[in-house]
């Protein structure tokens, strides 16, 4: 997997993800276990090499009302 931030110099970033045939397969998985118990799972660096970065993605079960940022497009 490979995340990069994209800074468009507005105080706003993209996040763009490149994943592999196992990685989707795997996120799919995890996705479907979080839809099914509701947790959380992580996208975490490990090694925290270079510059900087993208250290850690959350992903988190959300109720209907907890209020919207972004949208699935």
């Amino acid at each position: 997997m490979k995340i990069d931030l994209e800074d468009f110099h507005t105080g706003w970033f993209g996040v763009h993800v490149g994943l592999t045939s196992s990685e989707i397969q795997l996120l799919i998985s995890r996705l479907q276990t979080l839809q099914q118990k509701r947790g959380h799972f992580h996208l975490r660096r490990s090694d925290f090499a270079g510059s900087g970065g993208v250290a850690d993605v959350e992903f988190y079960w959300a109720d209907d009302d907890t209020p919207k940022n972004m949208q699935i497009e």
